[in-house]
C-alpha cells in the first residue's frame, strides 16, 4: 500500500542530486504572462479571472501556490480553492510576481529549440490537468480544483531540468522518448528524475494533502495504486491519458481497475480534454502543430511573443509602481525603498544604496538601502567632486558609471572600497538619478558576476528606470513646496463652515436631550422603558460626538479608540434597528457572531456609524422586504497580517457593475435619486480612518455583500 510517506521512499543520492539544482525562478510560457500583466492592468479584473489565466501555467501556478503556503500566508491548509489563495496574496503581490516573470523569462537562455520544449511540457502540463479535473468530476472526488492542480504540476520537475541544463534537457525532450526511457536519461543527467524533483518540491510547501505523493507516484503501474488515496489514482491515469506513447489497450485496462471506466467512456473524455486544451491554447494565441505521427509541435518561444515581452518589461521599467503621493517622510522613505525593491524585481539587483543630493547641492547622503542596515549608510556623506568616486561621477557625468571591482584597482577610491565592503559584493554599479536639469541622486548596486549578455540588455533598461525614479522624486518635491500652505487656508475655512453647523445641530439636539431627561424621570420604574431611553440618549450623544468630528476631521488621528467588543455593538444597535427598521420595512435579520472574537482597539462611535449606515443602505434597497445578514469572522489573515472581519449583506436587487467601480464616491447611489451617496463615502472615510479596508461584491444568490476588514490589535498591544 502507498502511504502519505510520499518524498521519504527517495535514496539520499536523489535527494543530494536536487539540492544541486536551482529551484528558483521557473520559466513560464510568454503568452500566458503578457494575458496575467494585462489583466493585473485592468481596474475591473477579478480573482477568477487572475486563477483562470495562472492556472495556465505551471511555473506561475507553483510559484503562487508556495508563496500562498509560506508562513506568511499558509491558506491552502485551511481551503482547497485556488482563487482564495489569490485574494488572500492580493493584486499587488500577483502583479510583481508576474513582473519578475516577465523579466527573467526576457532575460532568460531560451531560444526556439528550448521554447519548443517548453511548449512541450506547457501541453501536457495542461492536458493532463484538465483530464485530472475531468476525471474527478466523473468519479465523484470532492476536491476537482486540487485534482487539477496536481495534473498541472505534474511536469514540474522538467521545468527545473529546462532551466538548468536548457540545451542538453531540450535534446531529450525533443526525442520524445517514452517516460520510462526518459527518467533513465534524467538520473544519468542530473542524477534524479523530474517526477522526483516534482514532488520534493511540493512537499517543501508543507501542504496537508497528498499533492505530493500524487507526483511522486505518477509513473507506477496501476496495480500498485489499488488501496492509494485517490488523489495519487487520478493523478497517476490523468498522467498517462495525457501521454500518446503509452499503449491503449493498457490505458483502458488500468481506467477499467483503477475507476470502472469502459473504453467509450475514456475516448469520450480524451476528445473532450483535447477540446478544452486547443481552446485554452487558441486563446492565448498558441499554435498547436500535430503531425500525421501524432507528434505535437507546440512553439512558445516565437518573435513576437518575445517582443511583445520586451515591451511590456520596457513599459514597467518607465512606468512601474515608481509613484510617490506628497505626504510625509514616511511616504518618502517608503518611495525610496520601492524604487529599491521594483531595481531587484527587474534586475535582480538584491543589494543596493540610494543617495540624494542635499539642499546645498553640494554631498551626497545616503538615505535608504536594501540587505545594508540603514543606520552604516547614514555614515555616508558623499562630496560631489571630480575624481574622488565614482559615486559623484555618476551624478557629475549624468551617465551610469561602472561595473568596476574597487577592492582589485589599483590605485581605487577608498570611498568605493567601502561601499563594496558594506554591500558584500566584489563589483558595484552607480545609477545617476536626473531629472531634466535637476540632479536627485545616486544608486550604488553591489553585483554578482553577471552573464556579459545580461549585463548588456539590462543596460538598455537602467537608464530608462533611473529616469522615471528620478521624475517622480523631483516631482513630488515640487509639489511639497506649496501643498502645506494650500491645505492650512482649506484647515481654516473648514474650521469657520464647521462652528456654524455645529452650532445649528446643538440647538436641536439640546431641546431632545431635555425632554429625554423628563421621560426618564416619569418612566424611572419601568426598567425596560429606561433602557430604551439609555440607549436613545446614547445615540443622540453620538450626534452630537459626530457634529463635533467636523472641528478635527482635518486630523485623522482625533477618534478615541479604546477596546471595543465588536460583537456588543452589534447586539445593540440590532436592538434599536428592530423597531426603527426591520419591522416597519420586512426585513428579516440573521445575525452570525465569531463568540470568540476578542474585543480590538477601534473608535466605538465610528464602528457604530459605519454599521448603521451599511444597514440602512441595506434595508433601503429592499423596499418589498428581504433579508440580511451581520456576521463576524475572527483571525483574518491579509498580506501576513491578522484582521477582524465584518460582513454586512442582503439579498437586495444588487448594484449594477458600472456602479460598483465608484460606488464610495459622492454622490453615487443605487437607491434613487432621492440619495445623494454620501452614505457610502462617509463610511469609506471612517474605515480609513480605523486603518482598515472595506470591498463590496455582489452575492451569489443575488443582492450585496459588503466585508470590513479591521487590524486585529488588542488592548494590550
Amino acid at each position: 500500500m502507498i502511504t502519505s510517506a510520499g518524498c521519504h521512499d527517495m535514496n539520499d543520492a536523489s535527494r543530494a542530486s536536487i539540492e544541486k539544482l536551482n529551484l528558483g525562478r521557473l520559466p513560464s510560457v510568454p503568452q500566458v504572462l503578457l494575458r496575467l500583466i494585462e489583466a493585473c492592468h485592468q481596474v475591473d479584473v477579478s480573482f477568477d479571472d487572475l486563477a483562470e489565466i495562472i492556472q495556465q501555467d505551471v511555473g506561475l501556478t507553483a510559484k503562487i501556490t508556495a508563496v500562498g503556503n509560506s508562513p506568511a500566508y499558509a491558506q491552502w491548509n485551511e481551503s482547497k480553492d485556488f482563487n482564495r489563495l489569490l485574494v488572500v496574496l492580493g493584486l499587488d503581490n500577483i502583479k510583481t510576481i508576474a513582473i519578475n516573470a516577465a523579466v527573467h523569462q526576457f532575460f532568460s537562455r531560451f531560444d526556439v529549440k528550448t521554447g519548443s520544449s517548453l511548449g512541450s511540457i506547457w501541453y501536457k502540463s495542461l492536458w493532463c490537468a484538465h483530464a485530472a479535473k475531468s476525471l474527478a468530476i466523473l468519479t465523484s472526488y470532492e476536491f476537482p480544483d486540487e485534482a487539477y492542480l496536481a495534473g498541472l504540476l505534474h511536469k514540474l520537475g522538467q521545468l527545473v531540468f529546462l532551466n538548468n541544463q536548457p540545451e542538453a534537457y531540450s535534446e531529450l525532450l525533443l526525442k520524445e522518448h517514452s517516460d520510462l526511457i526518459l527518467t533513465e536519461l534524467e538520473k544519468e543527467l542530473f542524477g534524479v528524475a523530474y517526477h522526483e524533483v516534482s514532488a520534493l518540491m511540493v512537499q517543501e510547501w508543507d501542504i496537508e494533502s497528498f499533492l505530493s505523493d500524487a507526483l511522486l507516484y505518477q509513473n507506477e503501474p496501476a496495480e500498485r495504486l489499488l488501496e492509494a488515496p485517490r488523489l495519487v489514482r487520478l493523478t497517476n491515469f490523468a498522467h498517462k491519458l495525457s501521454d500518446p506513447s503509452i499503449d491503449i489497450e493498457t490505458l483502458y485496462a488500468e481506467a477499467d481497475l483503477l475507476f470502472g471506466l469502459t473504453p467509450s467512456v475514456v475516448e469520450t473524455l480524451r476528445k473532450d480534454i483535447a477540446q478544452q486544451v486547443q481552446k485554452a491554447a487558441d486563446g492565448l494565441g498558441i499554435r498547436i502543430d500535430k503531425g500525421e505521427s501524432g507528434k505535437v509541435d507546440v512553439q512558445v518561444e516565437t518573435e513576437s511573443a518575445r517582443l511583445e515581452l520586451a515591451k511590456r518589461v520596457r513599459e514597467f521599467a518607465l512606468l512601474g509602481g515608481v509613484n510617490l503621493e506628497p505626504g510625509s517622510e514616511a511616504n518618502l522613505q517608503e518611495f525610496l525603498q520601492s524604487v529599491l525593491a521594483e531595481l531587484n524585481i527587474l534586475f535582480e539587483m538584491d543589494r543596493s544604496i540610494l543617495f540624494l543630493v542635499d539642499a546645498e547641492n553640494k554631498h551626497l547622503n545616503g538615505v535608504a538601502a536594501r540587505s545594508v542596515n540603514n543606520s552604516r549608510i547614514a555614515e555616508f556623506k558623499i562630496p560631489i567632486a571630480a575624481g574622488r568616486s565614482l559615486v559623484a561621477q555618476a551624478i557629475l557625468d549624468a551617465t551610469v558609471q561602472g561595473p568596476v571591482k574597487p577592492l582589485d584597482s589599483n590605485p581605487a577610491s577608498l570611498l568605493d572600497q567601502q561601499l563594496a565592503r558594506t554591500l558584500d559584493r566584489e563589483s558595484i554599479l552607480c545609477i545617476p538619478l536626473i531629472a531634466g536639469a535637476n540632479r536627485i541622486g545616486v544608486i550604488v548596486v553591489g553585483l554578482r558576476e553577471a552573464n556579459p549578455e545580461n549585463l548588456q540588455q539590462m543596460m538598455e533598461f537602467l537608464p530608462l528606470f533611473a529616469a522615471t525614479a528620478a521624475q517622480s522624486l523631483h516631482a513630488s518635491r515640487a509639489i511639497d513646496q506649496n501643498t502645506e500652505e494650500k491645505l492650512e487656508n482649506a484647515r481654516q475655512w473648514h474650521r469657520r463652515e464647521a462652528r456654524s453647523i455645529i452650532h445649528e445641530i446643538n440647538n436641536p439636539l439640546g431641546i431632545i436631550n431635555n425632554y429625554l431627561h423628563v421621560l426618564s424621570a416619569k418612566f424611572k420604574d419601568d426598567a425596560s422603558i429606561a433602557d430604551h431611553l439609555k440607549i436613545i440618549k446614547e445615540e443622540i450623544q453620538r450626534v452630537g460626538d459626530i457634529a463635533l468630528r467636523m472641528h478635527d476631521i482635518s486630523d485623522p488621528h482625533h477618534i478615541a479608540s479604546f477596546s471595543v467588543d465588536i460583537n456588543e455593538v452589534i447586539s445593540d444597535l440590532t436592538e434599536i434597528f428592530q423597531a426603527s427598521y426591520f419591522k416597519t420595512h420586512n426585513v428579516v435579520e440573521h445575525v452570525e457572531l465569531d463568540r470568540k472574537l476578542p474585543a480590538v482597539v477601534v473608535s466605538r462611535a465610528s464602528l457604530k456609524q459605519v454599521i448603521t449606515n451599511l444597514v440602512k443602505n441595506a434595508v433601503e434597497a429592499m423596499p418589498d422586504g428581504g433579508d440580511l445578514w451581520i456576521q463576524t469572522r475572527d483571525h483574518i489573515n491579509i498580506g501576513g497580517r491578522e484582521f477582524v472581519e465584518l460582513s454586512i449583506a442582503d439579498n437586495g436587487p444588487g448594484i449594477p457593475p458600472e456602479t460598483m467601480g465608484k460606488l464610495f464616491n459622492p454622490l453615487e447611489s443605487t437607491k434613487g435619486s432621492s440619495h445623494s451617496g454620501l452614505g457610502l463615502t462617509i463610511v469609506k472615510n471612517l474605515i480609513d480612518e480605523l486603518k482598515g479596508s472595506i470591498s463590496c461584491r455582489g452575492r451569489s444568490g443575488g443582492g450585496t455583500e459588503f466585508l470590513i476588514h479591521l487590524p486585529r490589535r488588542l488592548g494590550d498591544e
